[in-house]
């Protein structure tokens, strides 16, 4: 999976730096604005193909015709893998932005192994991901080497979905059955 984004000219830039620095003074003045409560619903329709609801925007989740689906959306690890790729060029943009370091292009490459054994219930081995590689390319006039290396360092540290995946988080769930 791959994406790439060209950004914006600098007057955009600076309105998003002022936006982004709004946020995090609104943040350190009032610590409780920070929690943020995310919610998605989905509904399964046909074969493997669900609707899923986040917000005001609706998508389909389905699995390829080689896993039994129609193919007619990605199927939920994709959406894993292209939440990563997004995240990185959030992350990336809004912190340049803030450093002021002009991005020209922003692209990311995300790349998941996954065995179907733990999904199948043939082993016991975990259904998800066994190893996910991602490269993020960043292309930049900026020549100061330690605003970079802060750049890097926050692209790494600061990616809620890079700390999703990497990182167990507490998750309870329940199953129902209703007549």
């Amino acid at each position: 999976m791959s994406t790439t984004t060209k950004t914006t000219p600098k007057a955009d830039n600076e309105a998003l730096q002022k936006v982004l620095v709004d946020l995090v003074g609104n943040i350190q003045n009032e610590p409780e604005q920070a929690d943020l409560v995310f919610s998605a619903s989905s509904k399964l329709n046909e074969g493997f193909l669900v609707d899923v609801n986040i917000r005001d925007f609706n998508f389909l989740s389905d699995e390829p015709v080689s896993l039994g689906g129609t193919d007619k959306g990605p199927n939920p690890v994709e959406y894993v893998l292209g939440a990563l790729a997004a995240c990185q060029e959030i992350v990336v943009k809004a912190h340049a932005t803030v450093l002021g370091i002009n991005i020209t292009e922003l692209d990311v490459e995300v790349e998941g192994q996954l065995d179907l054994h733990g999904f199948l219930g043939l082993s016991k081995d975990r259904p998800g991901f066994n190893h996910i590689n991602f490269t993020t390319t960043i292309k930049t006039d900026e020549k100061d080497s330690e605003k970079l290396k802060k750049l890097e360092n926050l692209t790494f540290n600061n990616c809620p979905v890079l700390d999703i995946i990497k990182n167990p988080t507490s998750v309870e769930g329940q199953v129902r059955f209703v007549d």
